[in-house]
């Protein structure tokens, strides 16, 4: 957010100055929409175009962070000459998948970290120059917090989530990562985890989500403690209680740990 500078020679009055603004809240499954601002130093410019890529800070096998990136889009129009002093706005326009990591819940920030990073070339003989890196803020969908609800009026609240770089096996999965989101026991008692970890496999039509004792420190899903699953759809979120089906998982788990 503001505007950086960059492309001064010599004088510094002759560098172009970007800035990159999203606008509106951004779902998954929903467009992510912006402008990115420029304006001209003290001469001429001739520019290809400006293109923006989405990424997700990501945890791997070896615990090592990277930014993995799932979409990209052009900011329009593109191949035009930017005007000594001008200031010209461009727009971008782009569908995010349906498996976008969310960043907030309930208002809660969650801690993980979303990304647009803004690439200006000035024509395709060099490479692109990075011009701006900006926070992208996902909320989640009424699907998320409906059944997160559910979780929290049977004690589980939700402290925190992480996106790993990993499939999910045996599933229909687009991006090669998936986000976990932990959740704390406040009402503590015998056979209930002290943690769970909840995965949303969403799509068009709802959810397959995973519910399992939380090992966040354990990166291979098959190494995890054994999950129970159900489904949830789009629809059904503030008309379906969740509540009897998180007990059943529940119950699942606990005689999952006597065997």
């Amino acid at each position: 957010m503001g505007f950086k500078r960059l492309f001064g020679i010599g004088d510094p009055d002759e560098a172009i100055e970007v800035d990159t603004q999203i606008l509106g809240p951004v779902y998954p499954g929903g467009d992510v929409r912006g402008e990115v601002i420029l304006r001209g130093g003290s001469r001429d410019m001739p520019l290809h175009s400006v293109y923006l890529r989405i990424s997700a800070r990501c945890t791997g096998y070896d615990g090592e962070k990277r930014d993995y990136e799932f979409d990209t889009c052009s900011a329009r129009p593109s191949n035009f000459t930017l005007g000594k002093g001008e200031e010209k706005r461009l727009t971008f326009t782009e569908r995010l998948s349906w498996e976008t990591p969310v960043s907030e819940l309930g208002g809660q920030a969650l801690g993980v970290v979303l990304s647009v990073k803004s690439q200006l070339y000035r024509d395709w003989n060099h490479d692109p120059t990075d011009v701006d890196n900006d926070l992208l803020h996902i909320s989640a969908l009424p699907l998320h917090e409906a059944v997160m609800d559910a979780f929290a009026e049977e004690g589980y609240y939700c402290d925190s989530a992480y996106v790993v770089d990993s499939y999910v096996p045996n599933t229909e999965q687009h991006r090669g990562f998936h986000q976990a989101f932990v959740l704390a026991d406040r009402a503590p008692g015998p056979g209930r985890p002290a943690q769970l970890e909840v995965v949303f496999q969403t799509n068009v039509v709802g959810a397959l989500i995973h519910v399992r004792r939380a090992a966040p420190d354990v990166r291979d899903w098959d190494s995890k403690p054994p999950a129970r699953r159900f489904t949830a759809a789009h629809h059904e979120a503030g008309h379906v209680d969740w509540r009897p089906q998180i007990r059943k998982t529940l119950g699942e788990l606990a005689l999952l740990d006597d065997r």
